[in-house]
Parts: structure tokens; C-alpha cells; sequence
């Protein structure tokens, strides 16, 4: 990113001014404030080496827009320490490039009249950061000093400052002053002293005045009660439970605290209470002022969707039955907590095709999925980019049928366009026409499944062939997988190629040791 750029994104009309609290309720201009949300951990990094794409940002909050969600709580927004990308890389160092790319993450959230939770820092060890940064890069051994080491606590403070007073290079608006920002939560489920928790409120509040605080803890802290500068608890859960739910309800209010569901998982599966009784408890409950499900994941760049997390990976409309349910419940309880009626699907915005590829008899094609699409039409023309046009794919593709193959290519020149249709069976906009191009002597595929070796001209020994955990790899039987952490390598022999397509898998959480491909004319330059 090499400065501010226009963001493409569906404007909608939101109240303006600053979320407050009134006691125990949350409100905004003096009326009540209510959300119904989604976690989206990953803007603006999808993972420590790598930005998210302004696509993916704006495909996500257009569904997340589209569901009625008007909160994202985004941990990656403020918790990014200790990674080449992340904000504070190394202690003391602070990477403009990292803070441009949260700048259009706030900027576009406004933009679709989305708030934002952020919080500051991490129990754990993911590849974003998390406390033991702080600790590491004192050479302290103990991370738990990052709760009481004077010195600790005040690179941490240095940390929140920059954040707090970063001015948004798209908005011109500082993040203290920018009311697009809901909340800064001190951290993400930690365990903390009380007194650390009521000193880092105290900092953000002496910082900012305009912003609530939520307390970060794992689970209530009633000692947050005496804490004038903590807004708002919360509480996450796995599985769904409306006993501790309205449990923990009736802790906040005690403690005059404003209460909301930080995470759940959506996902039934799981167990537990069912997702339609644990949101009517939400509803029925005014003490709870808000939720936000783990987790909303958007389209890739390419092509289909970014998956991950598969237990708790949520994709609109939805990847099946089960979740297509899922994430309409969710919609209709966004808007009844804003005693809304539900309105009407809206209509898909176009798709891009970015890619059609020949092979001997088929015609591989791939796009950018349309956020609110559930299915799409494919048409063909021979004649020009403007048609006459041939139905050749009636509401048949979903996004997660990407690349589709087109079995019935015509020789010499054609063209394909595509038709988004929402939930409801309406139309939204058809994409450009996109190219195809048939060959005399096309180039021959080389297919390889990767459940032997026949069709590899050489590798390196510590490979072997993982066929466990199908169901997470998208039903893929068999894959080469690595026995140690080296660089280890496959060579296949392919005259005059031409294009090159891999599918690779990784457990998320997990440092990704990235893939490097290589050609070679001779075998011997690379």
C-alpha cells in the first residue's frame, strides 16, 4: 500500500456521535444503544506476513452490513506486536505500513456505518503478538511480569499512545476522536491483576476521553466494579450456555457495569444451547447490551472463500444448510435488537472473472465472489462481448464450486459473463464479459492428486503422504505433507508450461512456512 485510495464501499445512513454509557445501558445521542455483531480477529492481517486485501475488508463488512451487524470487535486492529507487519515489530519501533492498513480498515467500517471493538493486547502466543512480547523483549522469562513490572507496563503504555493518537491517513481523524471505534478492550481474554486492569483503564481514559473501556479479562473481575474507568464486561462462550449467560448479566448490573457477549460460537454443533434460544436470551435480557459471534470470514482474492478455523468459520449466505440457517438467524436477531423488522434480501453486487483456463476438452473458470451471493448463472456468447448471451449454468455455481469447469467449450474465440442471485432467487448485477480463448493443441494438464509419485519426476525424502483429517481439507483424501520442518521440495516435468494452480493446508494458529515455486527451462536454472 503506497497511500490512501478510494474505498469501495456501501454507504448507509448511521447515527452519528460517540457510543456512551448510562449506568448500566449503553446509548448513543441519549437513545439506547443495542448491537447485535461478529469477531473478525483478522483485519487488517490474515496472517503475520501478509495484509489482508482491501477487497476482502470490503467484502466482509458488506456481508457483515448485509446481516444487520453494526460491531466488529478486531483483534488484530490493536493487537499487533512482534511480527515484520505488525505495529511495534520490535520494541520501540513502530511500522507506518502496518497503521495505513488499519486506517482503511476504520476508514471502510465507517464507511459501511460499522463500530469497532479493539483490543489491546493478547493472552496468547498467536502470530500477531500477545503479552510475552512485551516481557520477551525485556528478557524477562516470566510473561505474567507484564502485569506488574513498572517497566513492562510502561512499554506497553507507549504502545496504547501510539494507537490512541494515530491520526487515520483516509479520515484525517485521530483514533481517540473517531467515533467509528466503539471501544478499546484491554486485552483478550487475560488474567490479570485487578490493579493492573484499573491502572490501563485509568491510561487509556487519561488518553482519551471519548471512547469506553471494556475490561479484557477472561472472566468478570467483580473487583471492576471500584474501577470508574472500566465501561463495560463481557464474557465469551464455547459452548453456548444461557445459564451463565444470564448469570453473568446479573453480575454486571450489580457491578453498574454495561455487559456484552465478547464471543460465542454460532456453531450448534458444538453443543451446548442452541444458537435461536441463546440469541432470544440475548434479546429478551435488557441488561445485555450486545454480541459479537466468532467468526465472520470474507471471499478470497481469487477465488472462493478465505477458510479457516473450520468449527467456527462462518461464510454469508453459508457454505451449507446448516449454516445458510445459521447466518439468517443471526440477521434476524441484528435487527431485532434495534426492534427493527427484517428487511428484504438485497441484491449481489457483480462478480469479476479473473481467470478462464483450457485445457483438452474443458474450460476452467474462476471470479471474485460477490458478498451476498448465494448462487450464481453463467452465460456464453460466441458472437461478441456483448452477446447475444446462452445460459449454460442456471443458479448451478456456488462459490465454493470455484474453479468451475465448463465441459462443453466452444473452438475459436467466446466470451462468459456471470449473474450473482441472493438467498431470495433475485438477480443482482451481471459481471463484465470475460475472454476465452480456444486452442488447436491446447497444453496438456498434468493433474496430480498427490497419492503417489508417478506423476512427480523427483522430491526429497522427508515427504509422505497425509490422508487423515479429510474432512478439514475440503474432502481432499490425500496430500504431500512434511515430515520435519526443513525445506524440502517436489520437482514435476512439464513441457511449455503454462499456467499453475496449488491447493496447500495449514492448521491455523500454526507459523506458515510459505510455499516457493521455481521453473526452469533446462532443469538446471531456476
Amino acid at each position: 500500500m503506497t497511500g490512501p485510495t478510494p474505498i469501495y464501499a456501501k454507504k448507509i445512513t448511521n447515527s452519528s456521535g460517540f457510543v456512551t454509557r448510562m449506568g448500566t445501558q449503553l446509548q448513543i445521542n441519549g437513545n439506547a444503544f443495542r448491537f447485535a455483531g461478529a469477531n473478525m480477529h483478522w483485519l487488517p492481517m490474515g496472517d503475520s506476513t501478509l495484509y489482508t486485501s482491501q477487497f476482502q475488508i470490503n467484502d466482509a463488512l458488506n456481508a457483515a452490513h448485509e446481516m444487520g451487524l453494526t460491531v466488529v470487535r478486531s483483534h488484530d486492529l490493536g493487537i499487533s506486536t512482534g511480527c515484520p507487519n505488525c505495529i511495534e515489530p520490535t520494541l520501540g519501533t513502530f511500522n507506518a505500513t502496518a497503521l495505513q492498513h488499519d486506517d482503511y480498515v476504520i476508514a471502510a467500517a465507517q464507511a459501511h456505518g460499522i463500530r469497532l471493538i479493539i483490543p489491546l493486547v493478547d493472552n496468547y502466543h498467536y502470530p500477531a503478538g500477545g503479552k510475552h512480547n512485551f516481557t520477551d523483549w525485556r528478557g524477562i522469562s516470566d510473561e505474567n511480569q507484564f502485569y506488574t513490572n513498572p517497566q513492562v507496563i510502561s512499554d506497553f503504555e507507549q504502545y496504547i499512545s501510539v494507537i490512541l493518537n494515530r491520526v487515520n491517513t483516509y479520515t484525517g481523524i485521530a483514533y481517540k476522536n473517531d467515533p467509528t471505534i466503539m471501544a478499546w478492550e484491554t486485552g483478550n481474554e487475560l488474567h490479570p491483576p485487578s490493579a493492573w486492569t484499573d491502572k490501563i483503564s485509568t491510561f487509556i481514559k487519561g488518553l482519551d476521553k471519548n471512547h469506553l473501556v471494556i475490561d479484557g479479562s477472561s472472566n468478570i473481575d467483580p473487583s471492576a466494579a471500584n474501577m470508574s474507568n472500566v465501561d463495560i464486561v463481557s464474557d465469551h462462550y464455547y459452548p453456548k450456555n444461557i445459564t451463565r449467560l444470564t448469570s453473568d448479566a446479573a453480575l454486571a448490573t450489580n457491578m453498574g457495569k454495561a455487559f456484552i457477549v465478547g464471543e460465542y460460537d454460532w456453531n450448534d454443533a458444538n453443543g451446548g444451547d442452541t444458537l435461536n434460544s441463546f440469541l432470544a436470551a440475548i434479546k429478551t435480557n435488557p441488561i445485555i447490551s450486545g454480541d459479537a459471534f466468532w467468526e465472520l470470514w470474507p471471499h478470497d482474492d481469487q477465488y472462493g472463500y478465505v477458510s479457516a478455523e473450520v468449527q467456527y468459520m462462518l461464510h454469508y449466505p453459508g457454505d451449507s444448510q446448516a449454516m445458510i440457517t445459521a447466518t439468517q438467524q443471526i440477521r434476524t436477531h441484528a435487527y431485532q435488537m434495534n426492534n427493527l423488522a427484517v428487511p428484504p434480501a438485497s441484491l449481489p453486487t457483480a462478480p469479476v472473472i479473473n481467470a478462464s483456463i483450457k485445457d483438452d476438452a474443458n474450460n476452467l473458470l474462476t471470479w471474485q465472489g460477490s458478498a451476498i451471493a448465494a448462487k450464481y448463472t453463467i452465460e456464453r456468447s460466441t458472437t461478441s462481448a456483448k452477446g447475444p448471451w446462452t445460459v449454460i449454468c442456471n443458479q448451478c455455481v456456488t462459490d465454493n464450486m470455484s474453479p468451475w469447469t465448463d465441459t462443453t467449450p466452444p473452438n475459436g474465440i467466446y466470451w462468459y459473463r456471470m449473474t450473482p442471485y441472493n438467498l431470495a432467487g433475485q438477480a443482482g448485477s451481471p459481471s463484465a464479459s470475460f475472454q476465452g480463448v480456444s486452442v488447436a493443441n491446447p497444453t496438456k494438464w498434468l493433474k496430480d492428486d498427490l497419492n503417489n509419485w508417478d506423476l512427480s519426476y523427483a522430491h526429497s525424502s522427508n515427504l509422505y503422504f497425509d490422508t487423515t483429517n479429510i474432512s478439514y481439507m475440503n474432502n481432499d483424501p490425500s496430500r504431500a505433507s512434511r515430515s520435519t520442518p526443513d525445506h524440502l521440495w517436489i520437482i514435476w516435468n512439464q513441457p511449455n508450461i503454462g499456467a499453475i494452480q496449488v491447493t496447500s493446508y495449514f492448521w491455523p494458529y500454526e507459523d506458515v512456512s510459505h510455499f516457493s515455486f521455481y521453473l526452469s527451462a533446462d532443469g538446471t536454472n531456476w
